[in-house]
């Protein structure tokens, strides 16, 4: 079976792993294994409010730091697939774009992480001869560092 899509937000699908994560995504499936593209988990947490517990959602990322944007899934892993509501849908396509448009800084150059870990150093260095200055002053006793 393949389900087409997303041609209009109801393609987007729900879903549920036997080890009760929540997915929503684009969907395709064969006789072994389901494949979910660009997929986000859904979490919700029940907060109290002034008129009782409300339950708040949310969407990430399921696996992050990861260009990856299709994973393949055991099938014996799936419980259920059903379609998304209109809203979650909604609110997915709102997040995946946000998500999809975030500028990813590149990693620091190597010359970079040296002058970081050098000015740490210098930092550690002040605050241990701070510390000896402070005790010399509190307790009269006079340390060298080596």
């Amino acid at each position: 079976m393949t389900i087409q899509g997303p041609d209009h937000p109801t393609d987007y699908r729900m879903v549920k792993l036997t080890d009760g994560t929540l997915l929503v995504g684009t969907i395709s499936t064969n006789e072994t294994e389901l494949t979910i593209e660009n997929p986000l988990q859904l979490t919700t947490v029940q907060r109290l409010t002034d008129v009782g517990m409300k339950d708040d959602s949310s969407l990430a990322p399921w696996i992050p730091f990861t260009a990856d944007k299709k994973f393949s899934i055991p099938k014996d892993k799936v419980m259920v697939i059903s379609l998304a509501a209109k809203e979650l849908a909604h609110y997915y396509e709102v997040v995946l774009n946000k998500l999809q448009n975030v500028k990813v800084k590149p990693p620091l150059t190597q010359e970079e992480m040296d002058h970081i870990l050098k000015v740490a150093e210098e930092m550690d260095k002040e605050r241990e001869q701070r510390l000896l200055e402070y005790e010399e002053e509190i307790f009269g006793v006079k340390k060298t560092l080596h």
